[in-house]
């Protein structure tokens, strides 16, 4: 579970950004196709119901991109 900010290196894409975090999970942005009947996600951080954010692909947490910020 993810319980504070995530702070992401090597950001790349174009039309979906995608990182890997401190412990090596690979994270990616989505956003919910709601043509392809997907659910609302929910922030693990803050709750916050999302119809767009980051995803954890090592793990399927899906949190704000508040919560997101690259590492220097």
């Amino acid at each position: 579970m993810v319980t504070s900010t995530v702070y992401l290196d090597n950001i790349s894409g174009i039309s979906r950004l995608s990182g890997i975090d401190e412990h090596g999970n690979s994270w990616i942005q989505f956003e919910v196709d709601y043509f392809a009947e997907q659910d609302d996600g929910e922030c693990a951080i803050c709750g916050e119901i999302l119809t767009s954010g980051w995803m954890c692909l090592d793990g399927g947490e899906e949190i704000c991109d508040e919560h997101v910020y690259e590492q220097e």
